[in-house]
């Protein structure tokens, strides 16, 4: 019946549909498998990748954070080590400047001496003395602190023609023991000493002569200081030093002579001494200078004194043959002095 066909068709409809549908749903479960199936190793790859560079991050982090830790430790061990040597202190007994056994450059100090001082000290010295070295001239010192014994020298034993800077030993040995003669002969002394008159000086000794003298010298702790028949000597910075140790007892007396003759030494003709410090301390110097000729024995630039320097008075020797050369002397005695400062300040 025509009922019976239509409800056939519907059926068959139906179960086409359904067919449909099943063959439909394979295959998207197919393609989904074939999907999952690229997509999965692919993810899988990415997250490895993904965990390798977190991990190589971390480790780079890590170790990045470990040499700055070994930097920081490095560069504190470093700070602490430079702190150790910049308080390490010189371990050598204390010696008298002047009794030193030395002929290269020596520094002494009563009391702690710091080992970079030292150091410090002696490079900035030696950079001056060999200026004047470099250029053919030989130089020695030393400093004498008056207070402690303590000091610098260089060469201190060598042995240099004395020119004028004798006279300064000779007035003041003169009128300590002839007191009478600063007033006498005040207008002799002052030509003698402060412009290192030379007919002054022979009118000096020919009144008063040189036995005497050469035995104070002996007396002073420098027989080797003796006046020759021309009225000079033969002098070395260790026993030239010792006279005007002398010198600076008189001048700090309470003796009247003293206080006549002292200012005369002030302000002398080609001291360097003074010519160097004579505006920061109160100096009392003279120097003595000769030339005879390229590498001649009477061929000298030297000066002597005192230096006032408030608690650390200092004698000062400097001898050398660099003739008219006071630019170069005047730096070496700078030094000198800048290295007596850095001296003191270790007492603080």
């Amino acid at each position: 019946s025509a009922a019976s066909d239509v409800y056939k068709r519907q059926i068959r409809d139906l179960q086409d549909r359904i067919r449909r549908y099943g063959i439909k749903s394979g295959w998207r479960s197919k393609r989904g498998n074939e999907i999952r199936g690229i997509l999965f190793p692919v993810l899988a790859a990415a997250l490895i990748i993904i965990i390798m560079i977190t991990l190589s991050a971390v480790e780079k982090r890590k170790a990045a954070e470990a040499a700055a830790e070994a930097e920081a430790a490095a560069r504190l061990a470093e700070a602490e080590a430079a702190k150790a040597a910049a308080e390490a202190l010189v371990d050598e007994p204390f010696v008298n400047i002047l009794d030193k056994n030395n002929y290269e450059l020596a520094v002494t100090w009563d009391g702690d001496l710091k080992k970079v001082t030292l150091e410090e000290i002696s490079q900035n010295i030696e950079e001056k003395t060999g200026v004047l070295e470099s250029q053919g001239y030989s130089v020695s010192f030393l400093l004498y602190d008056l207070n402690t014994g303590s000091g610098i020298s260089y060469h201190p034993d060598a042995e240099f023609y004395s020119a004028s800077a004798i006279k300064a030993p000779y007035i003041a040995w003169m009128v300590q023991t002839y007191p009478e003669a600063a007033e006498e002969f005040y207008e002799e002394i002052e030509n003698a000493v402060m412009w290192s008159s030379n007919e002054d000086y022979f009118t000096l000794i020919n009144n008063f002569g040189k036995t005497e003298f050469n035995e104070w010298t002996v007396r002073a702790g420098s027989p080797d200081i003796q006046l020759s028949e021309g009225s000079f000597a033969s002098v070395t910075c260790r026993d030239f030093t010792r006279l005007w140790m002398n010198i600076y007892d008189f001048f700090t007396s309470d003796s009247e002579t003293a206080e006549l003759i002292r200012p005369l030494y002030s302000g002398t003709d080609e001291s360097v001494i003074h010519e160097t410090l004579g505006q920061s301390y109160t100096v009392y110097s003279k120097g003595g200078w000769s030339f005879e000729g390229e590498d001649s024995y009477y061929t000298v630039q030297n000066d002597a004194g005192i230096v006032m320097k408030g608690e650390h008075p200092y004698v000062l020797t400097v001898l050398s043959d660099a003739y008219e050369h006071l630019d170069l002397l005047d730096a070496l005695v700078k030094e000198i002095d800048q290295a007596h400062t850095e001296l003191i300040r270790q007492e603080g």
